[in-house]
C-alpha cells in the first residue's frame, strides 16, 4: 500500500489546484490557503478570525505570501470614518481582469478603493502629470457609458476629474477671508464653527472662578457675533483664529479680574500712560 491514500468522496470535501499546494515553499501560506478553500463561497474571510485560531504571526506570514504571488487580494475603501477591508482568496493567481471586477463592484455600490495589494497597484494609477483633461464633467459622464476605452483608461480619467475637483476644493478652501461684500453664507458659517469650537476649548482654561457655563455661552455668543458683524472675521485667516480668540477671551478675564478685584493694584496702574486698547469699547 503506497503511503499517501487517496479515498473517494461525495461530500465535505475541498477541490484545490495542485500548483500552488505543490509549487509554494511556505507552509503557513498552504495552510490559509488549505482552510479558507475549505470554505463556502460566499464565506467572509476575516483576519481577526484566523488570528484568534491560529496565531497572528502564522496567518500574517502566510498571507504575506499568498498576496505577493496573487492569490490573495486585499482592497480597503472608506465608508464613512471607517476602513473597510475586502479580502479575496483563490487557489489560481488572480488576472488583472479579475481584480478590476473586484474594484468595479466596490465603486457601484459607490464607494473608492483606497489600496489594493501591491502586485496590482498599477490598477490604481493616477493620470499622466501635466494632462489636461479636454472634457466638461457632463461629456465625462457620458464618456463613462460609450468610451471604446479600456477599464483602466477610464478609471484614470475619473481619477483626474475627481483630483481636478478636490484641488478646486482646496483652493475655495484655503482661507475664509473673501474681499467681496457679498460674503459667501458657508464661508461664514465656517468661520462661526471654526470660533465656536475655540470658545470651547478654551473654556476649561478661562472660565472656572470667573463665569458659570451659562455666563460663558452668553460672553461668547456676544463676542462671535460682535466680531460678525463688524465684518471683523473677513480680516481673519484660518489659521489665525485661535490666536484672535482667545487674546480677545484673556482680555475679558483680564477686566473681570479687575472688577472683581483678583489682580493687585500695581499690575492694573502703570507708573506711567501706556496706550491700551479696548476692543470692548472701541468704535468699529
Amino acid at each position: 500500500m503506497n503511503g499517501i491514500i487517496k479515498r473517494q468522496k461525495r461530500k465535505d470535501f475541498a477541490q484545490i489546484h495542485n500548483h500552488p499546494l505543490q509549487r509554494l515553499t511556505d507552509i503557513r501560506a498552504i495552510g490559509v490557503l488549505a482552510h479558507l478553500m475549505s470554505m463556502p463561497e460566499n464565506w467572509v474571510i476575516r483576519k481577526t478570525h484566523l488570528y484568534s485560531t491560529y496565531g497572528r504571526g502564522p496567518i500574517s506570514s502566510g498571507i504575506a505570501v499568498l498576496e505577493q504571488l496573487g492569490y490573495w487580494v486585499e482592497l480597503t475603501y472608506r465608508d464613512g470614518r471607517k476602513n473597510i477591508h475586502l479580502y479575496h482568496l483563490s487557489d489560481v493567481p488572480f488576472t488583472d481582469s479579475e481584480v478590476e471586477e473586484l474594484i468595479l463592484e466596490v465603486e457601484k455600490a459607490g464607494f473608492k478603493v483606497k489600496h489594493i495589494s501591491e502586485p496590482y497597484h498599477h490598477l490604481l494609477i493616477a493620470p499622466i502629470e501635466g494632462y489636461v483633461d479636454p472634457f466638461s464633467t457632463v461629456d465625462f459622464q457620458q464618456l463613462k457609458l460609450n468610451s471604446p476605452f479600456s477599464t483602466v483608461e477610464n478609471r484614470q480619467l475619473l481619477n483626474k476629474e475627481k483630483k481636478r475637483k478636490r484641488e478646486q476644493i482646496n483652493r475655495d478652501q484655503t482661507n475664509i477671508v473673501n474681499s467681496q461684500d457679498d460674503h459667501p453664507l458657508s464661508h461664514l458659517d465656517e468661520f462661526e464653527k471654526a470660533i465656536k469650537n475655540v470658545c470651547n476649548e478654551l473654556y476649561v482654561e478661562y472660565a472656572p472662578g470667573r463665569w458659570s457655563k451659562r455666563s460663558w455661552n452668553t460672553l461668547t455668543q456676544e463676542f462671535i457675533k460682535e466680531t460678525i458683524e463688524t465684518n471683523r472675521y473677513k480680516n481673519i485667516p484660518r489659521n489665525q483664529i485661535r490666536a484672535y480668540t482667545e487674546a480677545a477671551i484673556r482680555k475679558m478675564a483680564f477686566f473681570n479680574d479687575k472688577k472683581n478685584q483678583k489682580i493687585p493694584v500695581a499690575q492694573t496702574i502703570p507708573t506711567r500712560p501706556v496706550p491700551f486698547y479696548d476692543w470692548l469699547n472701541a468704535d468699529s
